[in-house]
């Protein structure tokens, strides 16, 4: 009945000697961190381990600061900016600069985040642990116990290796880095109690604290004996095993009309460009959606038991500055200026001369490419103002769909080639704003090949 679906097929795949064990994962060294911190960890070894299920876990605290009196924390992934792989003292992926940016590029893209452990939401009056009421107070959460509020991936290498059970006995030591973010991911707001308070920043940037962080990391094993005569049996074959991931390299640069960045990657998969208005690193309040109930109401108090989540109970939503993607537009388009929707941005970007797309794209056409970039139906803006004011990105696809899935490298590969990649401003610049952020991260598969007495060899 091979021929036959699997709902129409009577068959059983029979697999023995599988067990499993979760352990808790120690840091290097413990201690309250703050920003720009390094937490270190080391993964166990002659183990399976299903690196798309490993979390790290913590509990962190906004700390108030001069009159910034109701600092509010970020995604709890923000609280990350870069992470680094190393085996055997080999840095097998060094992770890339601003992956809270890129965390919220695909946050913006991917609309069934948990947020129950991710604190997706910015909650201005209301904590969701408990529904106390914050008011003027800073958003804090006990450390008692080894409590743990939050749970998150480890980024895109343990999120998209493939296989994603891999053994570690064939690997040398795996030791894990995460490097901290600055302290301006956490809002500056001068109290919770209304959004006016929230949304306006004190005098001094709000601090924060990382505290009782540990991985939860499931382990499996298959003492069948034909997992490892197959490994050992490819191991003969061919001389090494390939594992894929996706992995990213970012740069930064004050957008002025041209940003040229290169790659020498042999498969270069897609282009991602987000743009910051020039203030996202100062002293900064929560940034309202645009067209929310905080965006349209700046004066509304807050109500007893109700989260500041976006479409619950006709809630309010806010970002942090430093996550707050806007367009490079002089005026947005507002109550105010409604005409300005003429003036949106054209951009283009080119790899080696060559344009993509071939015309002057307007921001409303990149949105359409940059969700079949990301091969989704829809994305997290509730609205084109929306998109344009607070989660506003571009990205172009280089690879083939599904690619990810069958584990293909289909992307341009530009290994000895003399690459130049320009994003650009073009066609009526009369409301281009020359003085923003943009933040280009360049997607692209990876291999590490995995040889015998545990050698390795990274090709990017």
């Amino acid at each position: 009945m091979s021929n036959y679906p699997s709902y129409a097929s009577y068959f059983l795949r029979s697999f023995t000697g599988v067990s499993t064990a979760n352990f808790r994962i120690p840091p290097q060294s413990s201690g309250q961190k703050v920003a720009h911190n390094q937490i270190d960890f080391v993964l166990p070894t002659n183990t399976l381990i299903k690196m798309d299920d490993v979390r790290l876990v913590f509990t962190a605290s906004a700390v108030a600061a001069g009159t910034s009196a109701a600092p509010r924390l970020p995604p709890a992934d923000a609280f990350i900016e870069r992470v680094q792989v190393s085996m055997g003292g080999i840095s097998v992926d060094s992770g890339c600069a601003s992956t809270q940016v890129l965390n919220q590029v695909k946050r913006n893209y991917k609309t069934n985040e948990d947020p129950v452990t991710s604190h997706n939401h910015l909650s201005r009056n209301v904590m969701g642990a408990n529904l106390a009421q914050f008011a003027a107070a800073a958003e804090a959460y006990t450390t008692n116990g080894d409590s743990t509020i939050f749970a998150i991936p480890l980024g895109s290498f343990f999120e998209s290796i493939q296989p994603s059970l891999l053994n570690a006995a064939l690997l040398p030591e795996i030791r894990i880095s995460l490097f901290l973010s600055g302290n301006s991911v956490v809002t500056s707001g001068t109290t919770g109690a209304t959004v006016a308070g929230t949304t306006g920043a004190g005098n001094t940037q709000a601090t924060y604290t990382l505290d009782n962080y540990s991985l939860l990391c499931p382990c499996w094993s298959i003492d069948d004996g034909v997992y490892s005569s197959v490994i050992a049996s490819r191991l003969n074959d061919e001389g090494f095993l390939e594992a894929s991931w996706c992995g990213y390299d970012s740069f930064q640069d004050t957008f002025s009309g041209t940003t040229r960045v290169a790659s020498a990657a042999s498969s270069l998969d897609k282009i991602i460009c987000a743009f910051r208005p020039s203030t996202y690193s100062g002293i900064n309040g929560a940034i309202a959606l645009a067209g929310s109930h905080s965006d349209r109401n700046v004066t509304t108090t807050a109500l007893a038991n109700v989260l500041g989540q976006p479409a619950r109970n006709g809630g309010d939503g806010y970002l942090p500055a430093p996550l707050n993607l806007v367009a490079p537009m002089t005026n947005l388009p507002s109550a105010a200026n409604p005409d300005k929707l003429a003036e949106e941005p054209k951009l283009s970007i080119s790899i080696n001369n060559v344009r993509m797309p071939q015309y002057d794209c307007p921001a409303s056409q990149w949105y359409v490419l940059t969700l079949q970039a990301f091969e989704k139906e829809r994305s997290a803006s509730e609205s084109y103002v929306e998109y344009l004011t607070n989660r506003f990105c571009i990205a172009q696809k280089l690879n083939l769909p599904g690619s990810a899935g069958m584990r293909a490298k289909s992307g341009l590969d530009l290994r000895g080639s003399n690459s130049s990649i320009i994003l650009s401003s073009v066609g009526d610049l009369t409301n281009f704003s020359n003085t923003g952020n943009v933040v280009v991260f360049l997607e692209s598969t990876r291999v590490l090949r995995i040889g015998v007495g545990k050698t390795l060899q990274v090709v990017l």
